[in-house]
Parts: structure tokens; C-alpha cells; sequence
């Protein structure tokens, strides 16, 4: 009777065992690429990554931090963008996707730490910022941090970054209107003897040259006529 309760007793609490094992082993996060096929609100960002080839490297031991761009911060592109990046999934799109990925653990508060610096991903380097409260990578706006990964932490972002800071930097230089005059208000070398001087400066400058050179031309005349 006694070995008959000790049998029945230890099944229970080995199935007891069994249960919780599976239960904590369900309850674990998967890899940053489970993680995100999980969430619809990722599924282009999962098909951007399965385009590009790059799942396996997602789904292997890290850490990485991603910075996950929304299914409506793909849709905010310039019509057509999309489809020419997953028509270039090995070129354009693995650069685009490669500026989202940090390798290493980078929680909110490193990030928030980071804030005036430019940190390095996968693509390049991406400028970290504020914007009133909230936080920016490459321009876009973190909007949830901290979504944990057995790989990794998934951040989400409201845009899609599509340039490393360097060259997003000289695109906007390169947009920049090229002055076409010298500005004549209270600083610089213009304004420092005053802009009506300055002119009157000029002017007397372009006289007297044309003075001398009219004397040159005369005196080469009657020089001419004497001979």
C-alpha cells in the first residue's frame, strides 16, 4: 500500500515538474525574428528581413538590438520605394534593413544615454536625439523600447531609416540654397565699415583706376604726336 502511494506521489510530482518546465520553456521569448513574426504589426519588416536573407543572422546568438520600423512607417514611404527595395533585396534593402540592427544589448536607458551621439549599426552610424520627449534614432521616433528577445531587445520606431548619418548629412548640405550675395547687417567683413562706405569705397576705387588708365593712354599719345 505504502509503495503504491509512493509510486502514484512521484508520478504527480514529476508530471507536476514536466508541466513547469514547459510552461517556463513557453513562457520565454523566442529570437528577435520570432518575436516580430509574431506581432502583425511587423509582418513588412518580416518580409523585408526574409527578402534580404537575413533571418538567419537575426535568429543567431547576438545579442542585437533592433530597431523595428511599424507596417504604417513602411507605408509612409514615397510611393513605389518599397517595391524597388524588396526588387533589390541583396543591395538597397539589406543596407536599409542593416541600419536598424545594433550588435549588442542597447536598453532605453543606454539609448537615452546615447542621446547627442551617433551610434554604430550594422549599416553605418545613426545620429541619437531628442525630440521634445522622444526619442529618435536616424529621425524616427521610438514609440515602445524594451520589447525583450532570447537574442536580443526590439525597439519600434515610427519611420523607416534610410541613411547613415554621414549621408544623410550631406544630402541636406547638398539641398542647401547657395547664397548669392554677402550679407550686409551688423556682422562680417561687409558690414564692418558700413554698407553705404563700403560702396562708396568701391566706387571710388573703379573711378580712380579709370582715371589713371585714361592719363596712361593720353600721355602714350602725345608722346606719339612730339615724335
Amino acid at each position: 500500500m505504502r509503495k503504491t502511494l509512493f509510486v502514484a506521489l512521484s508520478s504527480a510530482v514529476l508530471s507536476l515538474v514536466a508541466f513547469s518546465g514547459a510552461q517556463a520553456q513557453s513562457d520565454a521569448p523566442g529570437t528577435i525574428v520570432e518575436v516580430a513574426s509574431a506581432n502583425p504589426d511587423f509582418s513588412t519588416l518580416v518580409t523585408a528581413v526574409k527578402a534580404a536573407g537575413l533571418v538567419e543572422t537575426l535568429s543567431g546568438k547576438g545579442p542585437f538590438t533592433v530597431f523595428a520600423p511599424t507596417n504604417a512607417a513602411f507605408a509612409a514611404l514615397p510611393a513605389g520605394t518599397l517595391d524597388k527595395l524588396l526588387a533589390d533585396p541583396k543591395g538597397a534593402l539589406t543596407d536599409i534593413l542593416k541600419l536598424h540592427v545594433i550588435a549588442g544589448s542597447v536598453d532605453a536607458a543606454a539609448a537615452t544615454a546615447a542621446v547627442g551621439t551617433e551610434v554604430e549599426t550594422l549599416g553605418g552610424k545613426v545620429a541619437v536625439a531628442k525630440a521634445g520627449d522622444k526619442l529618435t534614432i536616424g529621425g524616427a521616433t521610438i514609440t515602445a523600447t524594451d520589447i525583450k528577445a532570447s537574442n536580443g531587445i526590439i525597439h519600434v520606431i515610427d519611420a523607416v531609416i534610410t541613411a547613415p548619418a554621414a549621408a544623410a548629412t550631406a544630402e541636406t548640405t547638398a539641398e542647401a540654397p547657395t547664397p548669392t550675395e554677402v550679407a550686409t547687417g551688423d556682422d562680417g567683413l561687409a558690414a564692418s565699415s558700413g554698407s553705404n562706405t563700403g560702396l562708396l569705397l568701391a566706387i571710388g576705387a573703379v573711378a580712380l583706376m579709370g582715371i589713371a588708365a585714361s592719363t596712361t593712354v593720353l600721355t602714350r599719345a602725345k608722346a606719339r604726336r612730339n615724335d
